[in-house]
């Protein structure tokens, strides 16, 4: 993480988790691309980049790397995974158990990375599913010692901003404290957002 200017900070966020979890979805709904419910999964890392306003005029540069959780790119995990500050570690109902394990790889590669537990597929849940997905969210990040768990429909395009919004408030406290702490009172802000490449 860097501060590149007097009010701007750079940042690389990475999302990981099993294939078909809606990773790849999940950054298209930031960048306001058309949802594909026929999406196929991602079969080599992809980035983005994007601007995050924040209130006093600070701005937040996003490098978001997207890959497919599948065995095979482990031999690119090292490349994927180097000088990453955030990881979003994706999952839904059907691979919450697989949560630990992309926890532990991530931490193997960059120690020091700010994990963020992002529940995906939030719209094809009853609210009673919600209410389990949410207190065992809160469950991993204790478990886990992550930083926060995340709510989201890449369908619906609920949480999607907020995510990557706190994301760029949790880089700027980071980088002024040196430590994951932040204050997640809800504030407003402007994103700018440049294609994937």
């Amino acid at each position: 993480m860097y501060k590149n200017s007097q009010h701007a900070y750079a940042m690389k966020v990475i999302l990981v988790g099993s294939s078909g979890v809606g990773k790849t979805s999940l950054v298209s709904a930031f960048f306001e691309n058309p949802f594909d419910l026929q999406a196929l999964p991602t079969v080599a890392p992809a980035s983005c980049n994007a601007t995050i306003n924040l209130p006093g005029g600070t701005r937040v540069e996003l490098q978001i790397w997207d890959t497919a959780g599948q065995e095979r790119f482990q031999a690119i995990s090292q490349m994927f995974y180097r000088d990453s500050h955030i990881a979003f570690v994706c999952y839904d109902t059907t691979t919450e158990d697989t949560v630990p394990s992309w926890v532990e790889r991530v931490r193997s590669e960059v120690p020091d990375c700010i994990i963020f537990l992002v529940s995906t597929k939030s719209d094809t849940l009853t609210p009673e599913q919600l209410l389990k997905v949410r207190e065992k969210g809160q469950k991993f990040v204790d478990e886990q010692e992550a930083y926060m768990h995340c709510i989201t429909s890449a369908n619906k395009k609920n949480g999607v901003q907020e995510l990557f919004t706190e994301a760029a408030k949790c880089c700027t406290m980071v980088y002024q404290s040196n430590q994951p702490t932040v204050d997640l009172t809800p504030t407003g802000g402007d994103n700018k957002k440049t294609g994937c490449c």
